[in-house]
């Protein structure tokens, strides 16, 4: 990662004395910055542009160059960035100070997060403090990938409000969360498993679609670094495969538009598929495997229903489903995928390849990720909404399931 640093003190000779210091220490890396501010305006505009990892702060400090020092202009500094949003708090700051006072003053309103140093231009003892000091925090900058930890154990993202609804009935003690930086709304709920907390964040996207899942799926990952990523909700499936409210888990998915259009010697238009298929993980396939031998299960999920159901027995499916950018309301267009891409296919939607891309690619530590949607049609002209509370219901109660006694939770 950047390391950047920042030298907030007006006075040049000092600011080069401090240069000086850092480029012994900062020998051999290649990855600093290193940037010098001579008042309060000029600091603010650094920190607006970058974000500062260690800030070495003259306490007596400028507001505006031309005016000279300001007494505790260096505190009035840190307490404005820690007021504010538009700022990223620096990890280290090390007020370097001749002023014993300020440097007292500095104590009391920062507390025991700051490094303190005294200068004494007649000395070169700070010198050797700063440098001792910067040596020691340097190595835990380049150490922030393994800091960041999982933080929830599940992230369950939805397509429809009304999917997310059966999610959110699904757990307890549910409430509303916002980040300060994102304008996204998330509820925050658990799962209670032998006295412990299963701690899930669930959250619907604004429209339909695989780009809209992806970037949904991505800030879920990034705000909320989950175990799990998965998504609930309905699905039309393929005729004679599968059944009204069936749970589709989607062992593979791919994008079944992508590719090429072309147009033969014959001047017939065609589509040549790219299929780049995403899996989800083998100990994830085992466990649906696991959970369809769960006849007690499978048989209360349909008992248990009170929305109107279909006469057909519940099922869990565990298959190839493709992903597209649009709603298939046309038999003809499944049965040319199959036909011509996948022969396995059991359902066609619209957002899982993005859910799977999305966490395949994610930043570390990366989800395990798999996709849970129930039928609710079969993708051609007779599509109703006689089974979509049922579809939308039997996904959540196999999520649960899954949730609550299959997944794994341990380091």
């Amino acid at each position: 990662m950047m390391i950047n640093i920042l030298i907030a003190d007006d006075k040049a000779e000092k600011q080069q004395e401090i240069k000086e210091v850092l480029s012994r220490v900062c020998e051999g890396y290649e990855n600093i910055t290193i940037d010098s501010a001579g008042d309060v305006r000029e600091a603010k505009r650094i920190m607006g542009q970058k974000d500062i990892n260690i800030m070495i702060l003259d306490l007596h400090f400028p507001i505006h160059f031309v005016d000279g020092p300001v007494y505790e202009g260096g505190i009035n500094l840190i307490n404005e960035i820690k007021a504010s949003k538009h700022y990223n708090y620096p990890t280290c700051v090390i007020s370097l100070s001749q002023h014993a006072q300020e440097t007292e003053n500095f104590k009391k309103v920062t507390g025991k997060i700051h490094k303190y140093i005294i200068y004494d231009k007649e000395s070169k003892h700070w010198t050797m403090e700063l440098e001792q000091y910067i040596r020691f925090v340097l190595p835990t900058f380049n150490n922030n990938d393994s800091h960041r930890n999982y933080q929830y154990d599940l992230a369950v993202i939805c397509a429809l409000d009304e999917e997310l609804e059966y999610v959110k009935k699904s757990m307890e003690n549910v409430k509303q969360i916002k980040k300060s930086y994102d304008d996204f709304i998330y509820f925050e709920g658990y799962y209670a498993k032998e006295g412990k907390k299963i701690m899930t964040i669930a959250t619907c996207s604004t429209q339909m679609g695989m780009v809209a899942a992806s970037t949904l799926t991505t800030k879920l990952i990034y705000n909320f670094c989950p175990r799990y990523v998965v998504m609930t909700g309905i699905t039309a499936g393929v005729k004679n495969k599968v059944n009204m409210g069936d749970a589709i888990v989607a062992e593979y998915t791919w994008d079944y538009g992508a590719g090429k259009e072309i147009v033969d010697a014959k001047g017939n238009k065609k589509h040549k598929n790219t299929i780049q298929q995403i899996h989800i993980d083998a100990a994830l396939s085992n466990m649906i495997r696991q959970l369809q031998l769960d006849d007690k299960f499978i048989e209360a999920v349909k008992r248990e229903a009170t929305v109107r159901k279909p006469k057909n027995k519940f099922q869990v499916i565990l298959g190839a489903v493709a992903s597209g950018a649009a709603v298939i309301a046309d038999p003809d267009k499944v049965k040319d995928i199959i036909d011509n891409q996948v022969r396995d296919l059991v359902a066609v939607e619209m957002e899982i390849y993005g859910v799977y891309y999305a966490a395949k690619w994610a930043i570390r530590p990366r989800p395990l990720f798999v996709a849970i949607k129930s039928v609710c049609d079969y993708a051609d002209a007779e599509k109703n909404d006689d089974f979509h509370e049922y579809a939308a219901y039997t996904s959540v109660k196999v999520f649960e399931k899954l949730a609550k006694e299959y997944f794994n939770y341990e380091e």
